[in-house]
């Protein structure tokens, strides 16, 4: 039984309880104000004729007290009483006078009346203040409810709040300022950490990998973690599979069978498939156990890779622009394949140096965090390439809308004058350096 039920039931009871309690009152009243005239006045109890007829305060007590019916009730006593008296002489005067009793019945039934009114007035807002405080209970459990929902998506997305494009643009920012090129104890603390930030990591280390060997030793630990043992089948599996492998996805119908210390293992392999070290992870909250938290280390993890291979790779500064839109062109490419991540390639062929040059410090100035604008070393000075990472066909329109209206409210001119715009979603069957290279070949 709930609280309310218990409620309803008290208040049943005590109406169940007030009727007979009110007749008895009303009567008892009725009968004092009587008896009394009787033993102060009893050549006229009833005070009839006098200055103020008394028995009437037990109509009106009564219609004050309990309403309408009950004034009815004391009004018919005192008739019934006066005409008991009358025929038994012990009121004065022949016949009876009806004026009495009619003042006697009015003011008791206005008296009452007036009680029934304002009882009315009292239910409905008993009512309306019912009904507020049912959607009040109902308002704070949903109101709970919210709260707890989204205390677990807080917690659900702990680490990953941030977009994919924000913790990418952090990722660029930090591992390359760290000295040295591959996988080292420095960048190893750096992957190390970000990937904590990211995915929650409570007890994980980045094992690095030389000629196709696995190292025993780690280059950066998070918690205090078991030996790894290079016979575990989670482990195993991931260098086989060159992919992330966790105990709910791969394993997910042989967990009874899986004999593991491991709650994921994700290689570090670069955009062209070279695998320079693995994650392995033995404890990380529930909550960020979530395939969206894995997708989004699996994204981290080939970015990170690339960039801590970029810079061994680079030699020039003339070649080193078109070096790392290289890199980050193969990368994009493979997140659009295997991750479904939507990137577009757009390359822009202008009829002058000049205009280009213009249109490439204006692009330069609207850069956004993870564009990658550079020019081809082997093409005229008349092209630009620009890759857009995370953006569909729908933010490449708007992002091509932006810079035509800054071109056009700096020199007047449209931008599709002066200049042919070809683009290429990312993910498709076409080859995005084969259709790079036509697309320098064809004339502005």
């Amino acid at each position: 039984m709930t609280k309310s039920d218990v409620h309803g039931d008290l208040s049943l009871s005590s109406k169940e309880t007030a009727v007979w309690v009110k007749w008895l009152e009303t009567i008892l009243m009725t009968l004092l104000f009587i008896a009394a005239g009787l033993w102060l006045n009893p050549e006229n109890p009833l005070f009839i004729g006098e200055a103020f007829p008394w028995p009437v305060l037990a109509a009106l007590g009564a219609g004050l007290r309990y309403g309408f019916m009950m004034a009815l009730v004391s009004s018919s006593l005192i008739f019934t009483a006066a005409g008991l008296m009358h025929r038994a002489g012990f009121l004065p005067g022949d016949p009876l006078p009806y004026t009495w009793g009619v003042g006697v019945l009015t003011t008791g039934l206005l008296a009452g009346e007036f009680r029934d009114y304002w009882d009315r007035r009292i239910e409905k807002l008993i009512a309306a203040n019912q009904y507020r405080h049912v959607r009040l209970e109902e308002f704070t459990r949903n109101f709970y409810l919210l709260k707890v929902s989204h205390d677990r998506l807080e917690q659900q997305l702990a680490g990953n709040s941030n977009s994919l494009r924000e913790a990418l643009r952090r990722l660029y920012s930090e591992i390359s300022h760290a000295r040295g090129t591959g996988l080292n104890p420095e960048t190893g603390a750096l992957v190390m950490r970000l990937l904590v930030r990211y995915g929650q990591l409570q007890i994980a280390a980045i094992y690095p990998i030389n000629d196709g060997v696995l190292a025993q030793e780690p280059v950066a630990t998070v918690g205090s973690g078991q030996p790894l043992n290079p016979d575990d089948p989670l482990l195993v599996h991931a260098l086989e599979q060159r992919t992330l492998v966790s105990v709910h996805t791969e394993y997910r119908d042989n967990r009874g069978d899986l004999d593991t210390q491991l709650l994921l293992a994700l290689p570090l392999i670069d955009s062209e498939q070279h695998m320079v070290g693995i994650v392995t992870v033995e404890a990380m909250p529930f909550f960020s156990f979530q395939p969206k938290t894995l997708r989004l280390l699996a994204i981290m993890s080939g970015h990170m890779t690339d960039i801590l291979l970029e810079h061994s790779q680079i030699s020039g500064q003339v070649q080193s622009d078109w070096r790392h839109f290289l890199f980050q062109l193969a990368r994009v490419t493979t997140d659009a394949r295997d991750h479904q991540l939507p990137s577009t390639l757009v390359h822009f062929a202008f009829n002058s140096a000049a205009s280009a040059t213009h249109v490439h410090q204006m692009m330069q100035q609207t850069r956004r965090g993870l564009d990658v604008i550079t020019q081809p070393p082997g093409a005229a000075d008349t092209q630009i390439v620009v890759l857009l990472p995370l953006t569909d066909e729908l933010g490449t329109a708007a992002y091509l809308q932006r810079l035509a209206d800054a071109v056009q409210l700096q020199s007047g001119r449209y931008l599709e004058s002066f200049a042919r715009i070809q683009q290429l979603s990312l993910g498709d069957k076409i080859d995005p350096s084969e259709w790079l290279d036509r697309q320098q070949k064809e004339p502005a």
